[in-house]
């Protein structure tokens, strides 16, 4: 018996978990600024420059990005900042790890601290989350039918998988004029620039992803009378990434990263310093899929021949369903008690966690929080420049199709957009829209045929009619195979239809060859 299989491709994950690394450096005030007299604000970020993958080790590198707002020793100068990296590296060490595989590696700050030597030297202490995925590609030929046996009794299952067509990661850059707008004062210095992608989406096509988004810049600055100011930008970017056997159904899972930030003040058509030209560096790590369901054939056999089945066991991830939402998040964050007061919003960054994720009678309960860390401008001169954090805590219940005991919820959140407005009161409304994407998944293991070997029953092996008795727990399936009959025919000789269940201690006759 020749089978007809189909090949998927899966990602079989060998090692996958989160560790943290901490940043313990001291940073020296370079000679061209002021010493330091009051520190403001210190505002780190992190991304991975490379990983590398080798037998029973994967190598992670990364850079902590660090600016520093600062009160300056100096009766001249209000504000001044200070940009500075610092490199870091973790290893994750396991034997299921080898060369083939690849690591999809993602990392966040989790915490950030100062402490002041004196007012040439600080130290600072910065612990980094890194999270980390260690997958195979592995190609699984899943028999579909016999080719060649046109009585070949076959039993069929559905299963449902992830067909992995591609795990990529790319690197491409922005680069934009930003005009000081009218009103507001030219540029003496820059004191930090930040940016974030937002309102992300993607589209496939044949070979293709176009990911479309916007990256949102905020640039703090002094103008020639050492007063702050600030000015915002979008800038919209489409890309178009390769993939070799993406179609209209593919699910991608795109993952950017700001790896690199660079800025120039150049001067506009009257010769003031308001433009700024940018160079954005952006890494996308990308994983496409598509979801596959494949009538694959579980056990089968010949009729009156012996028939002997090579297997071979594998353990696949099965997606159930993949349940998602979208909510709109509002809050209205008050200034802390003995906070200097708003003038201005300078910049919101949102991060979302989830806490718990937890599958109740057919949905699936997502409840975390959204940490907005606000840096806005005050009314101060001590404190020209302010911070403050707030937590927005959610919880919503996603549809998921299905009850079973054996499901495992993985659940992906994300901040699509943050808007923020202040009103009279001093008061500012944070807007977030918070994109909840989950799989829902089954890990199973599954005997795959590889190959059918029949032959031709001996003479002592042939037998006439058989009465049987049946046996709890006994199908019309295993009772046909044990016996090399086909099923209609045990259903044609006892005058049964395929509805019938066999009751146990009743009477089957088998017909022989």
């Amino acid at each position: 018996m020749e089978l007809v299989k189909e090949n998927v491709t899966v990602n079989q994950v060998s090692c996958k978990g989160n560790t943290q690394v901490l940043v313990d450096e001291d940073i020296i005030v370079p000679d061209v600024k002021p010493d330091i007299l009051k520190i403001l604000q210190l505002d780190a970020a992190s991304c991975i420059t490379g990983k590398e993958v080798s037998n029973g080790r994967a190598s992670i590198s990364g850079r902590v990005d660090l600016k520093i707002l600062y009160i300056p020793d100096s009766d001249r100068e209000r504000i001044k900042s200070i940009v500075t990296s610092f490199d870091f590296a973790q290893n994750v060490d396991s034997q299921d790890i080898s060369e083939d595989m690849t690591a999809v590696i993602t990392s966040n700050v989790d915490r950030a601290e100062f402490s002041l030597t004196n007012s040439r030297k600080l130290r600072v202490k910065v612990i980094v989350g890194v999270d980390y995925e260690v997958v195979a590609e592995k190609n699984v030929e899943i028999a579909v039918e016999a080719a060649d046996c046109d009585n070949a009794e076959l039993l069929r299952e559905n299963v449902k998988l992830q067909n992995c067509i591609g795990l990529s990661e790319t690197e491409f850059s922005i680069k934009e004029s930003v005009e000081v707008p009218s009103g507001q004062t030219s540029i003496n210095e820059i004191l930090k620039v930040d940016a974030k992608v937002t309102d992300s989406e993607y589209k496939t096509v044949t070979g293709k992803i176009v990911a479309k988004g916007a990256v949102c810049v905020s640039v703090l600055y002094t103008d020639e009378d050492c007063k702050i100011q600030f000015m915002e930008s979008e800038i919209p970017f489409t890309e178009v990434f390769d993939c070799e056997d993406a179609g209209d159904e593919t699910i991608c899972d795109i993952d950017y990263c700001i790896s690199d930030i660079r800025y120039e003040v150049a001067e506009d058509g009257d010769g003031d310093r308001r433009v700024v030209d940018l160079e954005i560096s952006i890494s996308a790590q990308i994983k496409a899929t598509e979801n596959v369901s494949v009538d694959m054939i579980c056990d089968c056999y010949e009729p009156f021949m012996k028939t002997q089945l090579v297997k071979e066991e594998v353990e696949l991830e099965e997606i159930v369903s993949r349940p998602s939402s979208q909510n709109t998040i509002r809050e209205m964050v008050e200034t802390a008690s003995g906070a200097p007061g708003i003038s201005g919003v300078y910049d919101v960054i949102t991060r979302p966690y989830i806490t718990k994720a937890q599958l109740q009678r057919g949905k699936l309960l997502a409840e975390g929080k959204i940490e907005a860390y606000i840096l806005y401008l005050t009314d101060s001169n001590e404190s020209p420049v302010y911070s403050m954090k707030k937590e927005m805590p959610f919880s919503y219940m996603l549809d998921c199709e299905s009850t079973d005991d054996d499901l495992i919820p993985e659940i992906k959140a994300e901040v699509k957009h943050t808007a923020y407005n202040l009103n009279v009161a001093g008061e500012i409304e944070l807007r977030c829209i918070l994109s909840l994407n989950a799989n829902i998944i089954r890990r199973r293991k599954i005997e795959l045929i590889n190959d059918v070997i029949t032959e031709q029953q001996e003479q002592q092996d042939k037998k006439g009619i058989v009465i049987y008795f049946v046996q709890k727990g006994d199908n019309l399936w295993e009772v046909s195979k044990r016996y090399a009959v086909p099923q209609e025919e045990i259903l044609k000789f006892n005058n049964m239809t395929e509805d019938e269940k066999l009751e146990t201690g009743s009477r089957l006759f088998i017909p022989g060859m």
